[in-house]
């Protein structure tokens, strides 16, 4: 206010604090003088022109108050944001520096980082930030998101975030890992190099009606030839009966099947859930109803053994996935040369693969490894000479196995690209038998069969 009050007084003119030089005029001895007082007339047009300027003053000094009362506010709260983004940075670097980490968490992280950068821009955009604080806001931010970036550019099981053709894309993209053949020792001596077109497709005998189970061969040399389907008939999760055949022949011409009852109920402890099923010497091997329990019921006696996968995932927990998750598929049964599997992930292992080699009498877990690929990023799992393979989507038609671990050498690639056809995106089982070296294959409602090629 001082400063606008000298102003105003420095404008008034000047010639009204300086006297005035007249020449008078002698009229009947009077002196007559002509005196201008307009210097001395108010400025009104210059008062007003001040009061303006001084209200727009006054106008920009309250403007500057609120966007500096509003920084002080706002300040605390992206700093907090910036903290909590940091503290879940920490937590992702964690997982990533050991090759634990998920994929799927880093959308959360993306959308923070996003949504802070958008509150900051806008925030500058509206004048509520000064510039030397929104530049020192967004350097922090960049730091963060070119981390973030960088954690993400090493992403190769490409999961649900990321559009078809970007996850086609980076399926070929060369790995950053070198893979070594002469660093397996499986029984095959080499990786799997190609899966035929189907040798066996055919719709199962329940129809569409029920579209989710299982099918395959009796997995053990020297047991008599079985060929089974077993369907799910309850929430397409839960069965109870097994369709046995005893020949090739009948199972191709659905003739002469047997029906075998393993439990009375649904719901019952010793129930089916879900399609990881295998036959094998005689037993059928399958996750127990509402546990990580492995049940196996033995066709000869129809008797029953359970045997425990200790922190074993269940119940939706850690299934196969796409897109969208293949209802019960946390535990997984296959059989290879050497013998009973089980497939599934633990929380301790970050939700990764777990491998368990089980004895096939007692369901004892005879050794367990721990893979680095994460469960949710495959759609399916089996066993060869003690290699697990993983598969992963590409089109509704086609699947491909694109990762491989080997039990003996704990080493893993994800370098593999075997594609093969299939009938509908949704596959459920799929395991490999070793006495006809097949690869069977159930796929909504469809049974499919493949021969390998190492």
């Amino acid at each position: 206010m001082v400063w606008v009050l000298l102003l105003l007084i420095s404008q008034l003119p000047l010639a009204a604090s300086s006297p005035q030089r007249v020449r008078g005029v002698l009229l009947q001895d009077t002196c007559v003088c002509q005196i201008n007082f307009s210097a001395w007339d108010f400025p009104v047009q210059e008062y007003e022109e001040l009061l303006s300027l001084f209200q727009k003053c006054t106008e920009s000094l309250d403007e500057l108050k609120t966007q500096t009362n509003l920084t002080h506010f706002k300040m605390p709260l992206f700093l907090a944001t910036i903290n909590n983004i940091t503290k879940h940075l920490r937590q992702f670097e964690y997982i990533n520096n050991r090759g634990l980490y998920n994929p799927l968490n880093f959308i959360v992280l993306d959308y923070e980082v996003g949504d802070l950068g958008g509150q900051i821009a806008d925030a500058h955009k509206k004048q509520t930030l000064d510039a030397s604080t929104a530049k020192g806001l967004n350097a922090e931010l960049s730091s963060i998101r070119l981390k973030v970036q960088n954690m993400q550019k090493y992403d190769k099981f490409n999961l649900l975030a990321l559009r078809d053709h970007i996850r086609k894309l980076k399926n070929r993209l060369e790995s950053c890992r070198h893979y070594d053949k002469t660093q397996l020792d499986q029984c095959s001596k080499a990786l799997l190099s190609n899966i035929s077109s189907p040798v066996v497709t055919q719709r199962n005998p329940y129809g569409t009606t029920y579209p989710f189970g299982a099918w395959g061969k009796e997995s053990r040399h020297g047991s008599p030839e079985l060929y089974w389907v077993q369907s799910l008939q309850s929430s397409n999760m839960y069965g109870i009966t097994l369709r046995t055949y005893s020949s090739f022949q009948d199972f191709v011409m659905s003739t002469n099947h047997k029906d075998i009852s393993v439990t009375s109920s649904y719901t019952t402890t010793n129930s089916i859930q879900g399609p990881g099923t295998v036959l094998y010497n005689q037993s059928l091997y399958y996750n127990c109803y509402k546990s990580r329990n492995i049940c196996k019921f033995d066709l000869k006696t129809n008797t029953f053994l359970h045997g425990a996968l200790p922190d074993a995932g269940h119940d939706n927990k850690f299934p196969y996935c796409y897109y969208s998750c293949y209802t019960a598929t946390d535990i997984d049964l296959s059989v290879d040369e050497t013998g009973l599997w089980a497939i599934y992930a633990t929380e301790e292992n970050y939700g990764n693969i777990v491998i368990s080699k089980l004895n096939s009498v007692t369901l004892a877990i005879v050794q367990t490894w721990k893979t680095k690929l994460f469960k949710k990023s495959v759609t399916n799992a089996f066993m060869v000479c003690g290699v697990l393979y993983a598969t992963r989507y590409l089109s509704p038609k086609l699947e491909e196995v694109f990762y491989a671990f080997d039990t003996v050498t704990g080493h893993d690639t994800n370098t593999l690209s075997v594609p093969f056809e299939k009938i509908s995106s949704d596959i459920q089982n799929l395991h490999y038998n070793p006495t006809d070296q097949r690869l069977y294959l159930f796929n909504y409602a469809y049974m499919l069969a493949y021969e390998l090629t190492f």
